[in-house]
């Protein structure tokens, strides 16, 4: 049998007379030469499909990775191009390219080994914070949910349109009266629509709420209008952006100054409309889903005052208007969950009623 010119060149190269450095043409790569056991243990020598010596025609398979088929020798380890990533998390959601490969216009869910695709999104689908499944993009919001914030909001009286410095879309100024007083204020107040698509968003962070979207839709649809409650309760959709709110908290009406969705002059408790989320919510969120530690946030936000912290609930309005999703009300819902989890600690501890129930209490009255 004849040897091979590698075999030959290499043979030669073991005798002790010089032998100059092997042509790079004919330098062994790793399938050439085994490499050594950890053990120190002796090697095998390579077996080919048909059992054919090397250097006859038989030669090995070429690799199938990458072809988009996931082969009976391929594996979320091997090759995740072709079988899904590896994962545990079984019914987990996770949007392609977040982590895992695949399209991003994709849904894929774990099948409690890898991650293989669940469902193909209208657009790109939607990355949601980490511990939260993704989602594709939301369809309309249910029109219960829209009716019930179509209250139109008491400040817009007689308004006119006009701008504002620091808010780069249509604003509105408006005079109106309440409790017999009158009052002028600038608003950035979003539609019906858009807060309930920031409602239904952040609902997917109450996984209780969320799980009856499918088993029980009547009950979802009650538990979003628990949150939308707490909305109207709290500011009835204004955002001012700058002037005066009467309101009336038990001893009469007071025209209370905003500036930046944010009652001016206000020390400790500085809410942020619309959803009167206070800084400190909002920093714990940050430091459990957005990997800003919680004293970071709150030396940038400030930890009294109105400055700073108006200046980042200014912002979050603006970055949520184009959107379907809030960090406020992300925020408020995170925080909800919470007690929603104390109430219903598995899934099989409450009934749809008593979710909805939880969902209640947890925003308040």
């Amino acid at each position: 049998m004849r040897l091979p010119r590698l075999s030959v060149l290499l043979l030669l190269c073991a005798l002790p007379t010089a032998c100059g450095p092997v042509p790079p043409e004919l330098e062994p790569d790793a399938g050439d030469v085994p490499a050594s056991p950890p053990d120190g243990g002796t090697v095998e020598p390579p077996t080919t499909p048909d059992a054919g010596m090397p250097g006859e025609d038989a030669g090995t398979a070429a690799p199938s990775c990458g072809d988009g088929t996931c082969a009976a020798d391929e594996g979320c380890g091997s090759c995740a191009q072709d079988c899904g990533a590896c994962c545990t998390n079984a019914g987990g959601l996770s949007c392609g390219g977040n982590g895992i490969g695949g399209s991003p216009d994709v849904l894929y869910r774990c099948d409690g080994t890898r991650y293989v695709p669940h469902e193909t999104c209208s657009g790109a689908c939607v990355v949601l914070p980490a511990g939260t499944p993704d989602r594709c993009p939301l369809g309309a919001p249910p029109a219960s949910l829209v009716t019930r914030l179509s209250v139109t909001p008491y400040v817009e009286g007689s308004c006119q349109s006009t701008t504002w410095a620091g808010w780069p879309y249509a604003a509105k100024r408006c005079t109106y009266s309440a409790g017999g007083r009158t009052a002028a204020v600038t608003v950035a107040n979003p539609s019906a629509e858009k807060v309930a698509r920031w409602i239904v968003d952040a609902s997917a962070l109450i996984p209780r709420l969320r799980a009856l979207q499918q088993s029980a839709p009547a009950q979802w649809e009650e538990g979003l209008g628990a949150m939308a409650q707490q909305v109207l309760l709290q500011s009835s959709r204004i955002f001012p952006l700058e002037g005066g709110i009467l309101e009336n908290m038990g001893s009469g009406w007071v025209n209370y100054p905003f500036l930046g969705g944010v009652t001016q002059g206000c020390s400790s408790g500085c809410f942020c409309r619309i959803n009167s989320l206070h800084r400190t919510t909002y920093c714990a969120w940050r430091a459990a889903k957005a990997g800003e530690a919680e004293a970071d946030c709150l030396q940038r936000v400030g930890t009294s005052g109105h400055a700073k912290w108006s200046d980042q609930c200014l912002a979050n309005h603006v970055n949520a208007w184009e959107q379907d999703w809030n960090e406020h009300f992300r925020a408020l819902a995170w925080d909800a969950s919470k007690g929603v989890a104390a109430r219903c600690p598995t899934a099989s501890s409450c009934t749809p009623s008593e979710v909805v129930a939880a969902v209640r209490s947890a925003y308040g009255p």
